[in-house]
């Protein structure tokens, strides 16, 4: 880092202070409130003085001269809270939930003491309708993701209504907030999130759909916010384990090899079969299992809470290990009969996952309480992945796939300082190290020596021209990937609150927030070549080099209040944006590759060819309304400005300005370019209909700009230049509707409904000059985007007979995203015109508690895709079907001849094409 006084560090340190002195930080929300009115039975007036508190917990409140209070602070959870007053009847209510960032209603009405000490207990019902909630907002607690047949906390994610595939009212993906404890932990140089957050660590998810508040900021779709587990007030623990495997009764072709592995071999010596997915994938195709366990160390001071996964899913993209990467074979693409084919296949025949995922992850918190005021917590994430992508011309060579590997750490140091009863404080700082590579074999190179193209890089590497040994139309039958990526972001974050409660309607919040990150990431290709002496080396061609360093900063201050008048919640805030890139960029683009170039005024003399990039500054309002209109019915209206500064592999594209003169094309990245930016609307309808049953209607309207598309220029030579800039647009409208059923009883439900138009000009950045590479003209109206789901609707039944059997359905029902036509061999000149075929799934997870063993014992059965529903990802162009193509259908009545050992029909079975088939798993879960 550069800390000389003039230095850019330097520069951001004094800003940080400077609005510290003006703002106390603040970060998003982690707690919620309960509050209410104390009166009396006898005449309905407030009673003043009134002791409220939740059991269990230091934390309540006095009621007013009105009989009001407030109990801020307060975790998610289900608590009892308790009013006492001397000379009446104490009152407890049970069951009272409370969601994060939002008030939780609870009434008392005392009356008069007959007996002394006497107590009345309440159970509380959840409220069909959340009163004071300005926007499209789901909660889902611990109780209920457990409940869920669902494998991580995305699935639960998606099926939040507004959410498709991950993408939140028909946004990017990219363009979502993942806060944990209040801290972002996205990555920012592809503003995904760094890591995935395990079932057992949550103790509550909020989903965020429509217009958030300006506490929350780098998003423009929606944000998730995650609240981990606190250590329990005794040592508990629980375990849930299970194993599954494919039961589809589908079949999928491979070859096999006739005779024992070697070379000399003929394309006699392979023949083609169909075998079961079963039986390709064997048993265990999955392995899950999950601990937790926490407890307290110094009574009432000191907890400690744990939390580990472990996961390995071999997915269901099969391949099988016919080849090494090192087999020659000669004869296949050059139209020669097979028996003439001179064919090296060494590998073991043995079928191998070509999406397979292993993973470990350990989560654990410390929370100590200094004084009844004071509370610190300590979170420590590790996450380590490893996943192997499926590509399908590698269908027989396995081994030669690049590995996917991804260690990911987040430290979160916390204060959380109580202020009276009516003010609280926090202060976080967040440390957060993403290590990502992507490789076929470790490298200790350093960097110098990848510039040089002087390390000597693993043997097994092989030359490149063993990738296209096998003809058209047949998978490769040798080689390897030959490059290798290594990302390392750093990112260290700094947030605070401070809260207050200043009067029964205000409810304000102030602060600041830093993000202080380094990027260090390097990619190269890989030769093996007379250049470098036959021996594996980094590509003596620069431009297939890379190393980036940079030290991006984000900035940003917002004010919010909730004002919670009688009939009418308001929720109103501005927030600010800085961000400074730290980077440069080229005056001149043509000559881009130059850190000097000649003076246009005065030729002789050189001037420097950069300039620092320009810092972004934004600012953004956001505001909430919600008004009842009857006892169980509130409108809600909504509206704000958000901003996000797009992925950082956007603006380091090419890090070092380089020219390839082989290449009739140079890609730039741009630093200069501006945030994205959303103007959104939403209008929405809460209604009790009975006293179980209620909906939710909400209209939203999106309008994007400044989204990263292409600039496409040419130099003098005709040679393309294509560099990042803010031209994109788009518009997504739609609705969202819900019936939901209170939970109680044996059966319980929810249903919702998306309608969505997402339309805009290109669907992914890099889409422009794709089109201009393949002779299309430039999309200049609005088309459907690629994940435009036009309808999804999804249904959730728990039903429950009796205490030790609970069986729980989720149905979905998506309409296909679009495609482009292919017809008679003519695209047509709409993009997006047609539609994938529609799905319908169903999963199911049963519980069983044996009544004879103890009752924290339970078995499960879980299916995925419990029908075995074929779905169809993706479709042949001009067929609009995954299973069925023109081309192919020319190929084979053409009689032209497949070059490799593979049948036409199995090499245009895609697999990628295909969701899931049936997965079914058997666990045990158990509390101790």
């Amino acid at each position: 880092m550069r800390f000389s006084p003039g230095s850019k560090w330097a520069r951001t340190v004094l800003a940080l202070l400077t609005v510290a002195l003006h703002a106390s930080l603040l970060q998003a929300g982690t707690t919620g409130k309960i509050s209410g009115r104390v009166v009396d039975a006898a005449d309905g007036e407030g009673l003043p003085g009134v002791n409220v508190f939740i059991i269990g917990t230091t934390q309540g409140a006095t009621t007013d001269v009105d009989g009001y209070y407030a109990i801020i602070q307060v975790p998610p959870g289900t608590y009892s809270v308790r009013a006492s007053f001397i000379g009446y009847a104490i009152v407890t209510t049970e069951e009272v939930r409370v969601i994060v960032d939002k008030t939780t209603t609870v009434d008392f009405t005392l009356r008069d003491s007959v007996v002394e000490g006497e107590e009345i207990v309440v159970t509380a019902e959840r409220p069909i309708v959340q009163m004071d909630r300005t926007t499209t907002t789901a909660v889902v607690d611990r109780a209920q993701l457990q409940a869920l047949p669902v494998t991580n906390v995305q699935d639960a994610i998606n099926l939040q209504a507004g959410v498709v595939d991950g993408h939140f009212r028909g946004g990017r993906q990219a363009e979502v907030a993942y806060l944990l404890n209040g801290v972002p932990i996205n990555n920012p140089f592809t503003n995904q999130r760094s890591f995935e957050i395990e079932q057992n660590m949550v103790q509550s998810l909020e989903v965020i759909s429509g217009v958030f508040n300006a506490e929350y900021g780098q998003a423009l779709s929606g944000i998730v916010n995650i609240v981990t587990r606190e250590s329990p007030r005794e040592w508990s623990g629980s375990f849930l384990g299970y194993v599954g495997g494919i039961a589809s009764s589908r079949e999928l072709e491979f070859v096999d090899r006739a005779v024992q592995q070697g070379s000399g071999l003929s394309g006699l010596d392979f023949t083609s079969d169909t075998v079961r997915y079963a039986e390709a994938a064997e048993f265990p195709n999955k392995t899950d299992v999950q601990l937790s366990l926490g407890g307290p160390i110094i009574t009432e001071a000191l907890g400690l809470s744990l939390s580990a996964r472990y996961l390995d899913d071999n997915g269901w993209r099969l391949g099988r290990n016919l080849f090494s990467t090192d087999d020659v074979s000669f004869g296949l693409n050059t139209g020669a009969p097979p028996q003439q084919w001179f064919i090296e296949s060494t590998g073991d025949r043995s079928f191998v996952s070509l999406d397979a995922v292993e993973r470990l992850s350990v989560n654990g918190k410390l929370n100590y309480k200094l004084t009844p005021a004071v509370k610190l917590d300590y979170n420590v994430f590790v996450q380590s992945d490893e996943f192997l992508r499926h590509l399908h011309a590698f269908k027989y060579v396995p081994s030669g796939i690049n590995l996917n590997k991804s260690l990911s750490q987040t430290h979160v140091l916390g204060t959380r300082v109580t202020l009276g009863n009516k003010a609280f404080a926090n202060v976080s700082y967040g440390y957060l190290r993403d290590d990502f590579r992507q490789e076929l074999f470790g490298s200790d190179c350093g960097d110098e020596e990848i510039s040089a193209g002087t390390c000597v890089l693993d043997d097994r590497y092989v030359r490149a021209e063993q990738n296209s040994q096998q003809g058209a139309n047949a998978f490769q039958v040798g080689g390897n990937e030959l490059f290798t990526n290594h990302n390392v972001t750093k990112s260290h974050t700094l947030v605070t609150d401070y809260t207050r409660q200043a009067s029964r309607i205000h409810q304000m919040k102030v602060g600041v927030l830093a993000r202080l990150h380094r990027l260090d990431n390097r990619s190269f290709g890989i030769e093996r070549s007379f250049r470098t002496n036959d021996q594996p080396r980094p590509s003596p061609d620069q431009v297939n080099r890379n190393l980036l360093t940079a030290n991006p900063i984000e900035l940003s201050a917002y004010l919010q209040d909730k004002m919670e008048f009688t009939g009418l919640i308001v929720n109103a805030g501005i927030r600010f944006d800085h961000f400074d890139p730290d980077y440069q960029v080229p005056i001149d683009l043509t000559q881009s590759d130059l850190e000097e170039i000649p003076d246009p005024d005065n030729p002789d003399q050189l001037i420097s060819n950069r300039k620092d990039a320009e810092v972004e500054t934004q600012v953004s309002p956001r505001i909430g309304i919600a008004f009842p209109i009857s006892s169980t019915g509130v409108m809600r209206f909504s509206a704000g400005l958000f901003f996000q500064t797009p992925p950082l592999s956007l603006l380091y594209t090419n890090p070092e300005f380089e020219i390839n003169p082989q290449s009739s094309s140079t890609q730039f990245g741009n630093a200069n370019l501006d945030p994205e930016r959303t103007l959104a609307f939403e209008v929405g309808l809460q209604q009790g209909l009975t006293h179980d049953i209620g909906l939710e209607l909400t209209i939203f309207s999106k309008d994007v700009r400044n989204l990263t598309g292409q600039e496409i220029l040419r130099d003098p030579n005709g040679d393309f230049f294509i560099r990042w800039m803010n031209r994109d647009y788009g518009t997504i409208r739609g609705l969202t509707f819900s019936l939901l059923q209170r939970p109680g009883g044996p059966l319980s439900w929810t249903l919702d409904y998306t309608l969505q138009f997402a339309e805009g000009t290109s669907s992914d950045p890099g889409e422009a000059f794709g089109r201009e590479q393949s002779g299309l003209e430039p999309i200049l109206s609005l088309v459907r985007l690629n994940w435009d789901r036009r309808h999804v609707v999804n249904n959730t039944i728990t039903w429950k007979p009796d205490p030790e059997l609970s069986l729980t359905f989720i149905n979905q029902l998506q309409t296909g995203t679009p495609y482009t036509t292919v017809r008679d061999f003519i695209r047509s000149t709409e993009t997006n015109n047609a539609e994938k075929p529609t799905t319908f799934t169903t999963d199911v997870r049963v519980y069983y508690s044996p009544p004879l063993v103890s009752s924290n014992i339970q078995l499960f059965v879980e299916a995925q895709n419990l029908f075995d529903a074929e779905i169809q990802w993706a479709v042949y162009e001009d067929t609009g079907d995954a299973n069925e193509s023109v081309q192919r259908e020319l190929l084979r009545r053409t009689g032209t001849q497949v070059g490799g050992v593979n049948t036409l029909d199995e090499y245009y079975f895609r697999q990628d094409f295909f969701g899931p088939p049936r997965r079914v798993s058997l666990g045990l879960s158990f509390d101790f």
